[in-house]
């Protein structure tokens, strides 16, 4: 299979003119979508099992056959693959698949969802660090936090709770109250832990959010908990409160997602009945 967009050579033409260079531009533009979209490729071959963890790749001739690219892309494409942990490169060996144990975290986001389909098990891990996450930066907050941080975090505890608010606004402002909440923790580790956790969950579970009842029934006293708990200043109840919100979120989340994943399977099942039904 083909990738579009692969150029005809391995690299640029050496000694060309100025005029030349400037038209070859737009080409290099697109060299890291491509390299991209080989990585993609490869990668979710991998995850898939296509390629094992201990066996080896196929050639970087062989690659950029298969593909209908040059082997510099192929290259690159390899590199990236082991920057996230998912090969090792030797040289004059190629490239081996290694365990995804020893992966990269980045590749959480990757393997959450493999062709459209939620990995169940791996989703509730991710929620685990999740809250366990939000629960240990709401205490750092409170501890480390300035007074305008615990201002912005108690202003948006309240909209949360108001009155016609909607399933939509509601996602969003609970994922900006985790953004002030991680950013008031002052610690630099938790913040891009959260940066991998973020677009890990947003793909799935950002349509999940928006199905939840729109009323804030039994989030309504933890948010009260939280809200109470910052003004006393007391890091560890806060932490609690918070761990609890988390929690009830977490339960009413997956419930919706069996839901919306159960939806889903009855519509493509119903594909090839009205499709056999046409016939």
């Amino acid at each position: 299979m083909e990738i579009p967009g692969a150029p005809a050579h391995d690299g640029p033409e050496v000694g060309s003119d100025p005029p030349a260079a400037n038209r070859r531009r737009p080409a290099m533009t697109t060299a890291p979508k491509l390299t991209e979209s080989i990585a993609a490729r490869l990668r979710n071959e991998i995850l898939v099992g296509t390629y094992k963890a201990g066996e080896r790749l196929p050639a970087e001739r062989d690659l950029a056959s298969r593909l209908g690219v040059n082997r510099g892309s192929v290259r690159e494409a390899l590199k990236q693959l082991e920057q996230m942990g998912l090969v090792v490169i030797r040289h004059g060996d190629g490239a081996t698949v290694r365990h995804l144990h020893d992966a990269s975290i980045e590749i959480v986001r990757h393997l959450l969802i493999v062709n459209g389909v939620v990995n169940r098990r791996l989703l509730e891990q991710v929620l685990d660090v999740h809250e366990m996450l939000v629960a240990g930066a709401a205490h750092l907050a409170v501890e480390r936090g300035s007074p305008e941080d615990h201002q912005r975090a108690r202003e948006l505890l309240r909209k949360l709770i108001e009155p016609g608010v909607s399933n939509a606004e509601r996602a969003a402002l609970f994922d900006a109250l985790v953004d002030v909440i991680t950013e008031a923790s002052g610690n630099l580790v938790v913040r891009l832990v959260r940066n991998v956790i973020r677009p890990a969950l947003a793909e799935r579970m950002l349509e999940v959010q928006r199905r939840l009842a729109s009323d804030a029934q039994g989030f309504d006293v933890r948010i009260r908990e939280i809200d109470a708990a910052i003004e006393a200043g007391d890091a560890p109840a806060t932490a609690a409160a918070v761990r609890s919100l988390v929690r009830e979120r977490r339960e009413r989340m997956l419930r919706a997602l069996d839901a919306l994943e159960s939806e889903r399977a009855l519509d493509a099942a119903r594909v090839p009945d009205a499709a056999t039904g046409s016939a």
